[in-house]
């Protein structure tokens, strides 16, 4: 018998042919595509839905950041914690996804028939009184989210952990590759196809993705099995809340290093709460629902295309390295986007080829930083509690978010009140917000990358007890890596093309002398910029 047709891979107790790899990143990769379509629909339409019935900017950054950030900060680093230390028929991870699957789905039902059940409760008890229908509907659609919010904890904070479980470390490398590539291409589909009836069929589109995630990722649930696993360090002992609270923190917050990478987060994601107003800055743009999912989903296609290519670039250049590098770069968005607080928009048709155009000269970069974001985590979080590491994240991450997301909203409420005649004008003050929290973060991501290769880069072991930075042995000096800075050249081309043809275009199609000026100082600053970051970078690799 060929030996290649039986050579078996291992992950921890469970056991592999090519055959069985193959039927398991098929379950895997179906689980992913149900469970991103499930994911996609809550805020992508409710803060359409809520801005629909006039909640202010404020109640939605309260509903769509704070509020989940309230159960990141309390249920993720719980069910983490625990479900490294489960022990049980289904393993330590489904578990927690399986229990509370019933509650997730009708969440999504409530949600998808808020309006009805809103009119319904009005007409029986308060049509006669001062509280309106629509008041109704948003209270009903503030509780339903919260329960959506509560149940998708459970599976938010165990799911990735089930890769480390189950998929052979060999291949975690090409699995996250094949991973990324459904979720973008789910996402995709979504944007091009159904976004644009967003509110037009709320209810279809909420009933759908309720029962795709029942049997489909359910459907997972029945054809993948972890395997066994040691008894855990507890194993024996009397549970106790007080117990599992000082372990946690004495692992988890007691070492500088991790501190680091928990602000690198917390600052990426504090940059993000601002993104569930993204479609209204797009909007003020010109852009309408339809042109806006398009847009949207022709860059995940091309972002598609590239990302199994993007995944052999990270395993050439190191996740950790690769996320330094892109994280860097990424302060190169909000910078151009800034410029539409002082130029005049083009008309719509110009804007979406430009946007689209800059996308594509961001999908690489974008797919390499896709592909890195969680390999990056295995490389710098020790395997062994990779769980709880990340539910610390989950938690020091949460916390802050939980108070941007309000402060967000309040913060768009109050640019609001300086363009009285125009509020669509506040959302493009989004930009200035999400660079100082991607500047800031970059400080700490530096700090995070240098203790890295002081611990001995790719070659070196997490630590799992304090260390002081300045007791470990010097890193040797590293030649710029040339391909990440290929890669983010290539987007640097696309912002500054982009500086150049605004110039023509309201130089010679669209006479506007104050944009062409404008965007003449922008490419300036663009420039210089680029060469500030190409010297950092250098200056980031040294012994």
């Amino acid at each position: 018998m060929n030996t290649a047709e039986t050579k078996t891979y291992r992950c921890g107790t469970l056991s592999y042919t090519k055959k069985g790899l193959v039927v398991l990143f098929a379950w895997l990769l179906w689980g992913d595509f149900c469970f991103t379509l499930m994911e996609a629909v809550v805020p992508s339409i409710v803060p359409l839905k809520l801005k629909e019935l006039g909640a202010s900017s404020s109640f939605i950054g309260l509903m769509m950041s704070t509020l989940p950030g309230i159960f990141n900060t309390t249920i993720c680093p719980w069910v983490s914690f625990k479900s490294d230390r489960h022990r049980g028929k289904w393993g330590r991870r489904m578990p927690f996804m399986i229990y509370t699957m019933p509650f997730l789905v009708l969440s999504l039902l409530f949600i998808g028939f808020s309006d009805q059940l809103g009119g319904w409760l009005h007409g029986l008890f308060l049509s006669g009184g001062t509280i309106t229908r629509t008041t109704v509907i948003i209270g009903l659609l503030a509780i339903f989210l919260g329960m959506f919010d509560l149940f998708n904890m459970f599976v938010g904070s165990v799911y990735h952990c089930l890769f480390n479980d189950v998929v052979p470390r060999e291949f975690i490398g090409k699995f996250m590759g094949w991973f990324r590539l459904v979720g973008v291409l789910s996402s995709a589909g979504y944007q091009y196809f159904i976004f644009k009836y967003a509110l037009s069929h709320m209810t279809e589109i909420y009933v759908g993705a309720g029962l795709l995630y029942l049997v489909g990722f359910g459907a997972m649930f029945l054809n993948v099995k972890e395997g066994t696993y040691p008894p855990p360090d507890d194993d024996g002992e009397a549970p106790s809340l007080k117990k599992d609270i000082k372990a946690f923190s004495k692992n988890c917050f007691t070492i500088p290093y991790y501190w680091n990478i928990f602000i690198t987060t917390t600052c990426t994601s504090l940059a993000g709460t601002v993104m569930v107003f993204m479609v209204f800055f797009q909007q003020s743009m010109g852009l309408d629902l339809g042109m806006i999912g398009k847009a949207t989903a022709i860059n995940g296609v091309i972002m598609a295309t590239l990302l199994l290519f993007a995944g052999a670039l990270v395993d050439r250049c190191n996740p950790v390295r690769t996320q330094a590098y892109v994280h860097g770069f990424n302060l190169c968005m909000p910078i151009f986007a800034s410029v539409w607080i002082f130029a005049d928009a083009p008309s719509p048709i110009v804007y979406f080829w430009v946007f689209v155009g800059l996308n594509v000269a961001d999908a690489l970069s974008g797919a390499m930083s896709q592909c890195s974001t969680l390999p990056r985590l295995m490389s710098m979080f020790p395997s062994s509690r990779f769980g709880q590491f990340c539910g610390a994240q989950a938690l020091v991450r949460s916390g802050a978010v939980m108070l941007g997301g309000f402060l967000a909203g309040v913060y768009l409420d109050v640019m609001k009140g300086f363009f009285p005649d125009d509020s669509t004008m506040a959302y493009k003050f989004i930009h200035p917000w999400v660079f100082l929290f991607l500047l800031i973060g970059y400080i700490f991501h530096y700090r995070a990358f240098r203790y890295w290769k002081r611990l001995g880069g790719s070659e070196g072991e997490a630590p799992t007890c304090h260390i002081k930075y300045c007791e470990l042995p010097e890193s040797r000096s590293s030649p710029t890596d040339k391909i990440l800075v290929a890669v983010t050249f290539l987007a640097f081309l696309g912002y500054f093309g982009a500086c150049l043809f605004f110039m023509y275009y309201f130089q010679f199609q669209v006479p506007n002398s104050r944009n062409v000026l404008i965007f003449g100082i922008w490419s300036l600053i663009m420039t210089c910029f680029y060469l500030g970051y190409l010297r950092f970078v250098k200056f980031m690799e040294r012994a």
